[in-house]
């Protein structure tokens, strides 16, 4: 199994930070527009009666077709989106006039990562132009590593000379595994049970969920599935214990919208076995649950 991606992130200088946040968290939804408009070949409504579509690179990011495998198809009904986005916005650790616009691209979708960083910067813009006082806002780009370094994309640079390519084989492999993590929900978290939305973190949920979502990226766009067992970590799961739970079902500062609200905070979590902190590791990139693709469930761990 592998996986590649690359992470870019844009970083936002502003006076508008609580204006621009909340602006930049609606407007996420309004990505694949973006992309269309970046990408698609004919500018047709129905894609589906597209002579382009086959070789369209929107369609072929957002048709969600399913695997020719069986066995994928089996596991994992529908295929998630190619890549995530997420914002790091006000919180104790930044200034509060900075805010962070990630994009991560997965596997096979680096083949159209122009189209995705065009659609990236035009959404920046226009949030910017159309959020107060974002006239004095100021943004640059970055290429993310292993360790979340980053690089400034600058001008005189080439694009693709710029780009980080990241391993989820390597991640999985050469990450030390450690039996005590803290999580860190940066984003609401919003995870499905019995089809409702839990309003308390529950590890062994979080976990499967994880799981779930990093197997099916790597089904539909790596080289093959995670060789893990699945049944056991599940198992597994439901033993780590939680200390200093900090993680609350509460509305973000940025938004009053109640299909906004999520899981939100930190936890220590101990009695993880390998390769569970990995797992999680790698899911960190992916962002969890309900509306992962667009900034729901963004969270980041570390080692205890």
């Amino acid at each position: 199994m592998d996986l590649d991606f690359v992470r870019i992130e844009c970083e936002v200088t502003t006076d508008s930070a609580i204006q621009l946040t909340a602006r930049f968290h609606d407007d996420l939804r309004s990505f694949e527009a973006y992309f269309k408009t970046s990408s698609c070949l004919t500018f047709r409504e129905v894609c589906l009666s597209c002579s382009e579509s086959e070789r369209c690179p929107y369609w072929i990011v957002f048709s969600q077709k399913l695997s020719s495998d069986p066995e994928i198809v089996r596991l994992h009904q529908k295929p998630p989106l190619p890549f995530t986005l997420y914002i790091r916005g006000i919180d104790s650790n930044l200034s509060i006039d900075t805010i962070t616009v990630g994009l991560v691209v997965i596997g096979t979708a680096i083949n159209y990562i122009e189209h995705f960083y065009i659609a990236l910067v035009r959404m920046v813009e226009t949030s910017l132009h159309s959020t107060l006082n974002s006239e004095r806002s100021d943004f640059r780009f970055f290429a993310l590593d292993y360790q979340g370094f980053r690089h400034e994309m600058t001008r005189g640079t080439s694009f693709h000379e710029s780009l980080i390519f990241l391993s989820g084989q390597n991640i999985l492999h050469d990450s030390l595994h450690s039996d005590s993590i803290r999580i860190f929900l940066k984003s609401p978290l919003r995870l499905l049970c019995n089809g409702s939305i839990i309003h308390l973190f529950d590890f062994a949920a979080f976990f499967r969920s994880q799981m779930r979502r990093c197997s099916s990226l790597c089904g539909y766009y790596g080289s093959g599935e995670l060789d893990i067992d699945f049944v056991q970590l599940s198992d597994l799961a439901q033993n780590v214990a939680l200390f200093d739970n900090q993680i609350r079902y509460s509305q973000p500062q940025w938004s009053k919208h109640r299909n906004k609200a999520g899981l939100i905070g930190t936890a220590e979590c101990s009695g993880l076995v390998a390769p569970m902190s990995a797992l999680l590791l790698l899911g960190s990139f992916f962002n969890a649950g309900k509306g992962a693709t667009f900034g729901s469930g963004f969270y980041e761990i570390e080692a205890m």
